[in-house]
């Protein structure tokens, strides 16, 4: 076959051969072809020039602040009169051009802004706006520019056509004062677009690990572990392997698993089932004395100076307690949020509540040196803390009062962004955390990791027997679907986010169960469900939570859910939550659907290791009464009356703790208590019809308190509040 390719060359060389050699013609030497010269480079356009589009405000839907316009000078006078101070634009005058990216004003500001959230109209909604952060205050009658890059926003969110506007929420200050003028949206210069630029390569690289993260989590390795064991003195890791040559590797709380390139600290494995022990003290990182307790490990390869993966890494299955705290559940289901020791503490007798939650600033509790009242010594991994004796001292009040009573605590861990006046601030703020109330606490340090676990080693070693009182649960941190405001890490993929997160729940988990091994940790969420009205669905930041668990080894995990209504304003949710249906996919989940989060908990592939229901708490919730009238109270009380009906009679739901306690101004005007403000002009602090809706509730006296509120809603009976999936 090879021959017969060739067939036709030979024969053609064959005919050659018999031909006599004739000279024939002489052709003229054809003129050798020139090469075409390269067509020239063509010139870079210059980059196109756009002018800048003003904005002005307008005097309608103004809320919390007053507002005037000196059109000679061409500027506006803003003061803030409440906590919760926004104004509108007007709408665009034209349709923004690509180029359109920073939003820039010229301002003067007596006292500063503590946080400017924009909104993208014509639809309002969190989900549509950003925090930019603070816009710091001026010296006298200085000029200052605040700029702000709208690029990534409109593409998101598609905002910038004309007659589109902008709802600017200045912070939550009274009595700032702004002068604002050349307000306008414009092109960005040459050292806004290269930051712009360097943002874009960051994102795309957040991108890229999240995806890592997703692979990681579904990966089939040659390798695994199946126990770890944490002793007094020592750590025992048990696995299997292929029977290759392979290490363990120790993997700290402030490394990014799927971003090592090189393991530290590598013990070799010998035999394809094996079991090494390890101290588990050791000094690393720059901590003397690190606690393996809060480690993860993984087998790994080792060749030619690379470093491979090859299992799943493994938390702590088994930590050797100092006590042996009985399993302790709430005597029923009614709770309160928010609790403190004050004025009204007879409320915890007269209203029969067995569960609260109580607030925990960690950065204001622990300090990184002895200063004022930071002054109660702690050590963790080798380095000394300090603890606050104030506020451990207002702790210690709120637990033994709690711990009178049998009432299961759950403590909110909070980590706040701005000043608390300490050292540890700065250090467990997380690098990317870019506004909002709470920061994602810092793992991404080792030092920074540590004050986090130190911290949480106090409160749990003080608040672990009856001496204080003790914390039973431990809700991480607060609403992170809603990460922007509430536990900042700033724009992040889903999964990269979640990676922290999980880190930060294995952390307290570990800590806690070296004291108390029925501690459970909890993931806080909003009352989305399905859909991102945030950063993030909750639904998904549960089944992304469940694959971490079945990746890594499973730990005492449950939901704190804050199943608020649609619209936070209004009560009547039965009517007016129209995205909360009964369905797996609904996009809320509140007070009318309560049904949603219940089927998912009820589900036993959600279950704690496949046997045991995981805890579910509405951890935060109430309803609104915009006024004081008669009718507005009603709502509220019907409100709490359907809740409480449908909590009592859902097994998966394990309580409610009704938030809040007590009208907070701080609530940007939101009347969601059980008691009126403490300030009101009429009946301070005084108890509405919904305080007495609690009291009865599970009571004898529910039937006659309860019932009048049907026709409030519009049934002629409770069993008519329920609706199935």
């Amino acid at each position: 076959m090879v021959f017969n390719r060739f067939l036709p060359v030979l024969l053609s060389l064959v005919c050659m051969a018999c031909v006599p050699d004739v000279p024939g013609p002489v052709e003229p030497d054809k003129p050798k072809e020139e090469e075409p010269e390269p067509e020239p480079e063509p010139e870079p356009e210059p980059p196109r020039h756009v002018d800048p589009v003003a904005l002005s405000f307008v005097s309608k839907n103004i809320y919390d602040m007053t507002m005037s316009y000196d059109e000679n000078a061409g500027e506006w006078l803003l003061t803030t009169t409440g906590t919760d101070p926004y104004i509108f634009t007007a709408g665009l005058p034209v349709t923004l051009e690509p180029e359109h990216r920073m939003l820039s004003f010229d301002y003067q500001c007596n006292a500063g802004v503590n946080d400017l959230q924009i909104f993208y109209g014509n639809t309002l909604a969190e989900a549509r706006s950003r925090h930019f952060g603070a816009i710091p205050s001026t010296v006298g009658s200085n000029w200052n520019t605040y700029s702000c890059s709208l690029a990534a926003d409109r593409s998101t969110f598609g905002w910038g056509s004309a007659g589109e506007f902008l709802r600017f929420d200045f912070g939550t200050k009274k009595n700032v004062i702004l002068h604002i003028k050349n307000l306008q949206v414009r092109e960005m210069n040459a050292e806004e677009l290269a930051a712009y630029e360097e943002e874009l390569s960051k994102a795309q690289g957040k991108e890229a690990e999240a995806e890592r993260i997703s692979n990681y989590l579904v990966k089939t390795y040659p390798c695994s572990l199946t126990s770890v064991k944490v002793g007094a003195s020592d750590v025992t890791v048990s696995g299997r392997t292929d029977g290759g040559k392979y290490y363990l590797a120790d993997i700290g709380p402030w490394e990014s698993l799927t971003e090592i390139s090189s393991f530290s600290g590598l013990v070799e494995i010998n035999g394809s089932s094996f079991n090494v022990t390890l101290p588990r003290f050791v000094a690393r990182d720059g901590l003397p004395a690190y606690d393996r307790v809060l480690s993860r490990f993984a087998v790994v390869r080792a060749e030619g100076g690379k470093h491979e993966l090859c299992s799943h890494a493994r938390y702590a299955d088994e930590i050797v307690v100092s006590g042996a705290p009985a399993a302790v559940s709430p005597k029923s289901k009614k709770g309160l949020g928010g609790f403190i020791v004050n004025n009204n503490l007879s409320d915890l007798d007269d209203l029969g509540i067995t569960s609260v939650t109580v607030n925990i600033v960690l950065n204001s509790i622990v300090n990184t040196q002895r200063s004022g009242n930071y002054s109660i010594e702690h050590k963790f991994g080798g380095v000394t803390y300090y603890m606050d004796s104030g506020n451990v001292g207002q702790l210690d009040r709120v637990m033994s009062e709690c711990r009178k009573r049998g009432i299961v605590v759950s403590a909110i861990l909070l980590n706040r962004q701005s000043d608390t006046h300490s050292k540890a601030t700065p250090l467990m703020k997380h690098p990317e955390c870019d506004g909002g109330n709470y920061s994602m606490p810092n793992l991404t340090a080792a030092n920074a990791a540590n004050v986090y676990a130190a911290v949480l080693d106090y409160l749990a070693g003080r608040y672990s027997t009856d001496k204080y009182g003790r914390i039973h649960h431990w809700i991480l941190h607060n609403e992170v679907d809603f990460q922007k405001e509430w536990t900042n890490m700033g724009d992040q993929p889903e999964l990269r986010y979640m990676d922290s997160y999980v880190r930060s729940m294995r952390i307290c988990h570990n800590i806690a169960h070296k004291y108390d091994q029925n501690a459970v940790v909890m993931i806080s969420l909003t009352h989305c469900w399905a859909k991102a009205e945030g950063q993030y669905a909750p639904k998904k930041l549960l089944e992304d939570l469940c694959k971490w668990s079945s990746a890594e080894g499973d730990f005492l995990w449950g939901v704190a859910y804050h199943p608020y209504p649609q619209n936070l304003t209004r009560p009547e949710f039965w009517k007016d939550d129209t995205s909360a249906t009964y369905s797996e996919n609904s996009s809320y989940c509140t007070f009318k659907n309560l049904e949603v989060i219940n089927a998912w908990v009820m589900d036993k592939a959600h279950y704690y290791k496949g046997s045991s229901k995981r805890l579910l708490f509405l951890s935060e919730n109430g309803t609104n009464s915009p006024s004081y009238s008669e009718a507005d109270l009603a709502r509220q009380a019907a409100g709490a009356a359907w809740a409480w009906k449908k909590t009592a009679a859902l097994e998966g739901i394990d309580g409610i703790q009704w938030h809040n306690w007590q009208d907070n101004r701080a609530e940007g005007g939101l009347r969601i208590g059980l008691r009126r403000f403490s300030d009101d002009s009429e009946d301070p602090d005084g108890r509405k019809p919904s305080w007495y809706v609690w009291q009865a509730a599970g009571t004898a006296s529910e039937s006659s308190v309860f019932d009048p509120y049907l026709s409030t809603i519009g049934v002629s009976s409770w069993s008519e509040i329920f609706g199935t999936l």
